[in-house]
């Protein structure tokens, strides 16, 4: 009796074991969970039709996100971990108090964790000034702004793990001073958002609801100076309708929708593009109003686009990272350029600057020289072929915090010029990068780039 028990316990195991891989002939998951990117099935040969020696490891990727009954286990695991022990099974989700959700990765910025050096923020200043001036070259207006996190904004939810500080220095903080008399025309959404008594974000979401991106716009636009619908006198439809991206991904088959708020913007504009959602990379919209907009915007933008797309005549909203600002304002030819970024994401400004041609340096003249150690590549930009990307490490004693980097090459008619950088970390340590016209200086034929620092307001030559 005993081996049948065991024989017994030993086929209910396998059946369980081999139920996900079977079930995926019935009832396979082909659908991504929450912010997840749809995979494909792997194939035996690679894009040049040679063997993919990752098949395997390729095919258990798939598996991985597509076995069947997938979103149902995750629910199930989720509510009893999220329900009983009050924490989360995915690493991208924090499990907070009263059922609130918490993206991990704010978590730096919560905990003071990780901070941007004071040199890093002035990198960052100095990158949003080079950005400004390419605009205005082009008699574009340009506007900076910053969304905060969520729990910047309402920290009372978090886990009580996350109660010890490491610092109470943050890159928001930083930003909001080094800004303050740079000359970037910076929108502070800050002071605004945190004055509300109600609470403008989703519990089980991410980012702002409808009435917290409606004071951002109003905001936004009021500092731009921008005659705009405020929609003050707007009858607003509060409805169930909303299901947050954390609750979406911790509870990928059923969550309870959350309340927003419909101004019904929707209905002064249309779309030039083939629109799906507001999550789309790529929006064009059209309207009664005057002016043309660009907007880069990331993930709290989707709740800015109706309001944007009614202000303006002509509109375009992209997601690209990094952009192509001379692509986008050439194609575009917007009177007004936005650009919005969430706190958590202010170092993509130091890690991945936007793509534009590096602005050729005036009259100057050095004070001497510098050791460093410099490292410099010359490559074909990886993500326009218009381009020949530069970019170094330097390492020097010498410099200060707001030392900044420009490149001197020669062209293919023998001139030499310089260049000013994007200040730029990579993995390999702090350094530059600058984008030059591939047309004038292709990658092959680039040789000898010499570096300027400008340190202290004076600049100096770079001595490897």
């Amino acid at each position: 009796m005993k081996r049948f028990l065991y024989a017994v316990f030993a086929l209910i195991c396998a059946a369980v074991l081999v139920v996900p891989s079977l079930g995926m002939l019935f009832n396979p998951t082909d659908k991504p969970i929450g912010n997840e990117r749809a995979t494909a099935l792997p194939s035996f040969t690679d894009k040049d039709g040679k063997a993919n020696l990752n098949y395997f490891s390729d095919l258990g990727g798939y598996f991985e996100k597509h076995f069947a009954f997938r979103p149902q286990m995750i629910q199930a695991d989720a509510e009893i971990q999220s329900g009983v022990f009050r924490s989360s099974n995915i690493d991208t989700v924090l499990v907070g108090s009263d059922d609130w959700l918490y993206y991990t990765s704010s978590s730096d910025d919560f905990l003071g964790r990780n901070t941007l050096s004071k040199g890093e923020i002035s990198g960052v200043v100095h990158n949003l000034g080079l950005i400004q001036s390419f605009a205005q070259a082009q008699n574009v207006n340009f506007l900076f702004s910053v969304a905060p996190n969520k729990n910047t904004l309402y920290p009372d939810h978090m886990p009580y793990t996350y109660s010890a500080k490491v610092s109470d220095t943050h890159n928001r903080d930083l930003l909001h001073e080094a800004l303050r008399d740079s000359g970037v025309h910076y929108c502070n959404l800050f002071e605004p958002l945190a004055a509300q008594n109600e609470t403008l974000y989703f519990e089980r979401d991410s980012h702002w609801n409808n009435k917290g991106a409606l004071l951002a716009y109003n905001t936004m636009l009021d500092q731009l100076g921008k005659a705009h619908e405020d929609f003050s006198g707007t009858e607003v439809v509060r409805e169930k309708s909303f299901t947050g991206d954390l609750a979406k991904m911790l509870f990928p088959v059923e969550s309870e929708p959350e309340y927003d708020y419909n101004y019904g913007a929707q209905q002064l504009y249309t779309y030039v593009t083939d629109t799906k959602s507001v999550e789309d990379t790529l929006i064009r919209t059209q309207s009664d109003a005057q002016g043309t907009l660009y907007m880069y915007r990331d993930s709290f933008g989707n709740a800015l686009v109706p309001f944007f797309a009614t202000a303006y005549g002509q509109a375009t909203f992209t997601k690209s990272f990094p952009m192509n600002i001379r692509q986008g304002l050439a194609e575009n030819k917007p009177d007004t350029f936005v650009m919005e970024l969430v706190e958590r994401n202010i170092p993509w400004l130091l890690t991945m600057p936007p793509m534009m041609p590096a602005p050729q340096l005036g009259v100057y003249q050095t004070q001497g020289v510098l050791e460093a150690t410099v490292s410099t590549e010359v490559k074909p930009c990886t993500f326009a072929a218009e381009y020949t990307e530069i970019t170094g490490t330097v390492a020097c004693q010498a410099l200060s915090d707001d030392a900044v980097y420009c490149v001197t090459v020669t062209d293919s008619g023998g001139a030499e010029k310089t260049f000013e950088a994007f200040n730029y970390k990579s993995e390999n340590g702090d350094g530059f990068l600058a984008y030059l016209p591939a047309d004038q200086y292709p990658a092959e034929s680039v040789s000898d780039v010499k570096i300027l620092v400008k340190n202290n307001g004076e600049y100096f030559e770079i001595r490897a």
